[in-house]
């Protein structure tokens, strides 16, 4: 890991945590974001990810930035808001768990976009959220 990996992103997440990626390391891509997607992260970080470490302890970010080739190979939609640094996907633990994160987020919480993923999975494994600071946030829900 190297020194800019370790530095924080906010008070508890590093720029690691939101960029690392087992299929960038698997394949040897490049996984670093640009300027612009580093503020992103950062708006993402201190607008959803603080508040919720600060109600809920430890998170676990599975995914947050991708490049475009890394969000090719992990089978991401084409306009993902992980490729501008907008998206982090939570692991949730527990569907209890993610119930109470998701409504923490729609009472308490900005954000752009809440699924509970996989879609359609009768017990689903992460919570994929997003936050935008570039226009008004949708706040949906799927």
């Amino acid at each position: 890991m190297t020194t800019q990996e370790r530095e924080h992103i906010s008070e508890h997440f590093t720029w690691y945590e939101l960029t690392r990626s087992g299929a960038a390391l698997e394949h040897a891509l490049d996984n670093t974001p640009n300027d612009r997607q580093r503020q992103a992260l950062r708006a993402l970080a201190e607008n959803v990810l603080e508040p919720l470490r600060r109600r809920f302890g430890p998170i676990v970010v599975s995914s947050g930035f991708r490049s475009p080739a890394v969000n090719r190979l992990v089978g991401g939609v084409p306009g993902s808001q992980h490729l501008r640094g907008e998206a982090a996907d939570i692991v949730i633990g527990d569907v209890d768990r993610g119930l109470h994160i998701c409504h923490h987020i729609r009472r308490h919480l900005d954000f752009d976009q809440l699924i509970f993923e996989p879609l359609g999975s009768p017990t689903p494994r992460w919570l994929h959220v997003s936050y935008t600071a570039t226009r008004r946030n949708r706040r949906e829900m799927v």
